[in-house]
């Protein structure tokens, strides 16, 4: 009786250090997975094309607020020539849910962008998709939609 006791004791500890490793393992992931989100927003915020290119994968579909779909060479394309020059990129609340090597990143977020020179801001939530190619998270897809602007305040 004593040996099955300690066996179970051994046995729900590995499995206590399994689950927690996993857990660990899983948090390492969507905290890579977010910094490659941070990082894409920086090199976005800073017009790098270069490094924006390098992030996302080769048949990226980046749809906007307004429904408009564009492949990743029209984006690109959009950024080098002005046609967007984003200001401001901040996500709250993100959520991060990995598949493998795909991962989803999602939540509101507040953006501010000034194509010549008229500023827009904008609520959206959006959901975008990395994918990990060669080691790297690169994001494969980008889909928004605008939130319906606050009521008024009532007395």
């Amino acid at each position: 009786m004593k040996t099955n006791r300690w066996a179970l004791v051994i046995l729900g500890t590995a499995v206590a250090s399994a689950w927690g490793g996993a857990t660990a393992r899983a948090g390492d992931v969507e905290q890579a997975v977010l910094a490659a989100h941070d990082k894409r927003i920086a090199a976005t915020i800073a017009g790098d094309v270069a490094a924006v290119a390098a992030m996302m994968t080769d048949d990226l579909t980046y749809t906007h607020s307004s429904g408009v779909e564009e492949s990743k060479a029209e984006f690109l394309d959009g950024l080098k020539n002005g046609k967007y020059v984003y200001r401001e990129i901040a996500p709250r609340g993100r959520k991060v849910r990995v598949h493998g090597d795909a991962a989803i990143v999602s939540g509101p977020c507040h953006i501010v962008i000034e194509p010549g020179g008229k500023r827009t801001e904008i609520d959206l939530y959006f959901t975008e998709l990395y994918v990990k190619e060669a080691g790297q998270w690169r994001m494969a897809l980008w889909q928004s939609t605008r939130l319906p602007a606050p009521a008024p305040a009532t007395k």
